[in-house]
């Protein structure tokens, strides 16, 4: 759960611009995607939710790709390091989708101020993806 703190708290200090917002946007679906699909088998009661926000953070996280301005990733957030996860799925529910909140607020944001209109179109298209997240992780009406 440490993972999810740690990318929460550098989108809400961005750095670097549209550029170092599309790094820290890729971390962070890339991470949802892990623990999305971690959690899938986990509660049958929660599984379609982590399904299809598992399926939501890969396309975000495509989406991302798709900037001019990112510069490749040299890794992954999960990749080689085992996540450790919270036996509780509401609370890593709750926390992915606080991370997806602030994530697609963050995306919005670099959206409008981005230059280029590739910028500008991936980032939206993205902070839709997180926003899908939010609503499908969300517990609180």
């Amino acid at each position: 759960m440490r993972e999810i703190d740690i990318l929460r708290e550098r989108l809400e200090r961005p750095a670097d611009g549209v550029a170092g917002t599309l790094k820290v946007a890729w971390g962070a679906f890339d991470l949802l995607l892990a623990i999305c699909h971690e959690c899938e088998d986990r509660s049958a009661e929660l599984f379609a939710a982590f399904a299809f926000a598992s399926a939501a953070a890969a396309q975000g996280r495509h989406l991302i790709w798709a900037a001019p301005s990112l510069s490749p990733p040299s890794e992954t957030v999960a990749s080689g390091a085992a996540l450790v996860m919270d036996d509780d799925l509401e609370k890593i529910a709750d926390a992915l989708a606080n991370l997806a909140q602030v994530l697609g607020r963050c995306l919005s944001s670099a959206a409008r101020a981005a230059d280029d209109s590739g910028d500008q179109g991936a980032c939206a298209d993205a902070a839709r993806e997180a926003d899908q997240i939010y609503q499908l992780l969300n517990r609180d009406p």
